[in-house]
């Protein structure tokens, strides 16, 4: 069986997406086995701030299928990471394959910054839709479950991600609608979601910080760390909201000005139902 990491980045829309009544985490536990260190476990389940999903993972671990991995504490590789710009889960996931590189086949992150560092460091990573796809191909992981897999998890990603899964999984092309990028008033969200989003200063800090993560500049872990601000918050708020990562800095400019910013999507959906 394969031994994989999992990072939140990954971890966290693995265990939200669910088919049938049964999460996908739960799914990819029954053919892989899944281990995280100790900071992911804190991102995702010791975290104040609860998600629903968070008792589905204490199952896993309850039931030996999430392994709760230690990593050494001084380590010269430690220090390396510290100059990028990692939250404490990616850097602690990056160690632990580090430490351990005959033991996993790869470490599981959907975090560019994450990614890159594995890369320079010659670590083998995957996407979670990666790991998804590989799965199908070696035939550990039916077809069809595959490709609902990918699709239920689809709001998580860009759509150029999803169209290539499916097209990987042998599936045909189809056509998705325009992204929807705004549901609701951003600035009233953003209140009710976060107290600190009425300090015009913590508005400005998330602003700048979306902009260096969009630019590949911070992870994930790092920006929800910057903020103070838990992993799996900072994921809902980019699946809440509609914002994908591919939103350019001028859009995100308008976000910090209601009125402009309403009247521009409210065109833009205009424009996309004459369309359809």
């Amino acid at each position: 069986m394969k031994k994989v990491i999992f990072d939140s980045s990954a971890l966290i829309p693995a265990s939200k997406y669910a088919l049938d009544g049964k999460y996908i985490c739960e799914y990819l536990a029954e053919y892989i086995e899944i281990h995280i260190p100790t900071a992911v476990q804190n991102e995702t389940i010791v975290q104040p701030e609860k998600f629903a999903s968070e008792a589905v993972l204490q199952n896993l671990i309850s039931q030996k299928k999430i392994i709760i991995a230690a990593i050494q504490p001084a380590d010269l590789a430690k220090e390396i990471l510290s100059g990028y710009k990692l939250g404490l889960g990616e850097q602690e996931a990056i160690l632990l394959c580090l430490q351990n590189q005959d033991k996993f086949d790869s470490i599981i992150v959907d975090d560019y910054v994450a990614a890159i560092v594995c890369r320079r460091l010659q670590i083998r990573t995957m996407l979670l839709l990666d790991l998804i796809v590989q799965l199908e191909r070696e035939r550990l992981l039916p077809h069809d479950l595959a490709v609902a897999m990918v699709v239920q998890i689809a709001p998580r990603y860009n759509s150029g991600f999803i169209e290539h899964s499916l097209q990987m999984l042998g599936e045909p092309k189809s056509v998705a609608p325009p992204p929807i990028f705004i549901e609701e008033e951003f600035e009233r969200y953003l209140a009710g979601k976060f107290p600190a989003a009425h300090e015009a200063s913590w508005r400005q800090q998330l602003a700048q910080a979306y902009r260096d993560y969009s630019a590949g500049l911070i992870s994930l872990g790092w920006m929800a760390q910057h903020l103070r601000v838990s992993i799996h918050e900072m994921a809902r708020l980019f699946d809440e909201i509609k914002l994908p990562v591919s939103t350019s800095s001028s859009e995100l400019v308008e976000l910090w000005e209601p009125h402009r910013a309403s009247r521009r999507w409210l065109n833009r959906k205009k424009s996309d139902r004459e369309i359809h």
